[in-house]
């Protein structure tokens, strides 16, 4: 979702030159750190120029634009001391860009006094001669005390040679926790949940998910049949494990819940279905939680350190309490209940709402034999999935970067940041997309160019609204007529069908409300109550300071962190950041108390 379009790159003649620019500049950056001049490190940056440290120099996530913020950001005593910074070895570090002469980025490796992490500059040469960076991004990628056990830190599987007593593999595992307390209990076994539970495991930390399904995946598999990934695969790999050279380039609903229940057997994830969780309360003096879950119907209590939240975005569905409805003869489902088209077949359907879900099941409906009638309540902002993953997925599909340098670059807007991008984003679509646009317009589609014309960008980062469309087909189908389209809203049911405004009927066998979800944080009021759920009030959506929210950081509470994110993306890339903090806390070198606690 953070993707911004980069210009393809060139080799220039020699690489060693540009190697020496950034090299210098990162040693003016750490002789600055070091002697703590604001002033100095400040003055690397261009005027509007950006920096967004990610642990690297404090316990949270923090981002700078402009001189005044990017001085405050430095003047500020930093909690880990940057001990060495340079360019990452390797001959793909440094990328010239094409087209804009005297522009270099280049990826960085960092140490600071807690462990190592990576980073991404990128530098301009001033007319004068000089360069100055316009982004800096400086993220932490392991701690000290707790080193990955990946590669060549992997477990052996096996110690060669004679050991008394030896235990075998799965002799050695504890998923039932009857040896010890889990130290992180997370609620939600897909996509979020999942990559933390795997982010944990490899630094040694035992962690616990908890899923109300019967199954992982059960969440994917039990949604309509035709329901797939929009975004491209390259940006969707999962840690550890990616997809297979032979996996689908959109990876289909009943494959991600195989595949995500694989992930989890593979791994050796702690994962108990059939779980749901009856209560929690924070002990204070004990430092733990107390979970009490009832599992396939047995109870059980739980004293986890740490209680994460990774249950989506979206909570209970939204859906608006009609008139008529009990004379209603057809079928009245939100977006979410939708199954299929299957019993379908020959009917009329009316679906309401024109976002990605109600364009999603009109589609479904409508190559089946549905008859079908979108409404369309406001205007939506629509750009094909091909131009999506171009514009807004560009690092990722570029086939310059591997996916975690991908991620880094994308890192280096802050998301409250990224709404500015959106009107150059809109340009860009309507370019590509003319004749798509043109002939939605003509069908008598309401187009929306999104918040002051930021498009998607500004709906998402900006809003944290939704409204928008990535074709996969059903955009043709209203500009056919296979879709039917009306405009307005729904004022009641009938014996008949749905009553719209103005007086306007419409017969109908089947109405899909595909009108949006509840916020997240309903879901900590229902299972901490009124008072955990005020404090730590609408925790997924962008706030003051440019970052999201109380995602992936702490939260007020002590103690409690949310595991959510808009897409795989996202998740893979802050669920390492938020493993990082919990294996600094048990290492003692972070906090565990929230500062002013």
């Amino acid at each position: 979702m953070t993707d911004v379009a980069v210009p393809p790159a060139v080799k220039p003649d020699s690489i060693d030159t540009y190697g020496l620019v950034v090299h210098e500049w990162a040693r003016r950056l750490a002789r600055a750190l070091a002697s703590t001049d604001a002033v100095a490190a400040a003055g690397l940056f261009r005027p509007d120029g950006v920096v967004r440290d990610l642990l690297a120099l404090s316990w949270d996530f923090r981002n700078a634009i402009g001189y005044e913020e990017i001085f405050e950001l430095f003047a500020i005593p930093p909690a880990h001391r940057l001990m060495s910074i340079d360019v990452k070895p390797g001959s793909q570090s440094i990328i010239v860009e094409d087209g804009t002469p005297g522009t270099v980025s280049a990826f960085l490796q960092f140490r600071n006094s807690t462990g190592r992490g990576l980073g991404h500059v990128r530098l301009v040469q001033e007319g004068d001669g000089t360069w100055l960076a316009e982004s800096l991004v400086l993220a932490l990628d392991a701690v000290d005390s707790h080193p990955e056990r990946h590669l060549d830190g992997r477990p052996s599987g096996k110690t060669h040679g004679p050991v008394r007593n030896r235990l075998g593999w799965q002799e050695g595992l504890d998923p039932e926790f009857t040896q010890q307390e889990p130290d992180v209990v997370i609620l939600g076994a897909g996509h979020n949940g999942l990559m933390l539970a795997a982010r944990l495991r490899a630094l040694g930390i035992p962690a616990l998910v908890l899923e109300r399904n019967e199954r992982v995946g059960d969440n994917w598999r039990k949604r309509y049949s035709s329901l797939a990934l929009h975004t491209p695969l390259a940006s969707d790999h999962l840690p550890y494990l990616p997809f297979p050279s032979t996996w689908p380039r959109f990876t289909p609903k009943d494959k991600l819940g195989d595949f995500l229940e694989s992930y989890a057997t593979l791994l050796d994830l702690a994962v108990w279905t059939g779980t749901t969780v009856i209560a929690a309360d924070f002990d204070q003096p004990s430092r733990r939680w107390t979970v009490d879950v009832s599992r396939q119907g047995q109870h059980r209590r739980i004293n986890p350190k740490h209680l994460i939240f990774a249950t989506g975005m979206n909570a209970a569905p939204n859906i608006p309490d009609v008139p008529g409805r009990s004379v209603f003869p057809g079928t009245v489902m939100h977006a979410v209940d939708y199954k299929g088209h299957a019993e379908w077949r020959g009917k009329r359907a009316v679906v309401v709402g024109s976002g990605v879900s109600g364009h999603d099941i009109a589609q479904d409906l409508a190559e089946h034999g549905v008859d079908v009638t979108m409404i369309q309540r406001s205007g939506t902002f629509v750009m094909n999935t091909s131009t999506f993953h171009k514009v807004m997925h560009a690092n990722h599909v570029s086939g310059r970067y591997s996916i975690e340098e991908a991620d880094l670059v994308n890192a280096s807007t802050p998301f409250g940041a990224l709404p500015a991008h959106g009107p150059k984003h809109v340009e860009l679509v309507k370019a590509m997309d003319r004749e798509l646009l043109e002939g939605l317009v003509e069908a008598g589609f309401e187009l929306s160019d999104g918040p002051d014309g930021q498009g998607v960008l500004g709906l998402i980062f900006g809003l944290n609204g939704t409204g928008y469309y990535y074709n996969a087909g059903a955009s043709e189908l209203i500009i056919d007529g296979t879709i039917k389209l009306l405009h307005g809203s729904v004022e009641g049911l009938s014996p008949s069908g749905v009553m719209l405004d103005g007086a306007r009927s419409l017969n109908a066998d089947l109405v899909v409300f595909a009108t949006g979800y509840q916020g997240a944080p309903s879901v900590v009021r229902e299972v901490l109550g009124d008072d955990i759920a005020d404090r730590v009030g609408e925790f997924a959506m962008v706030g003051p300071d440019r970052e999201y929210g109380r995602l992936w950081r702490r939260t007020g509470v002590d103690q409690l962190w949310f595991m959510v994110s808009l897409g795989i993306g996202d998740g893979r890339f802050y669920s390492k950041l938020l493993a990082l903090q919990l294996a600094a806390m048990e290492a003692g070198i972070m906090p565990v108390a929230e500062p002013n606690g």
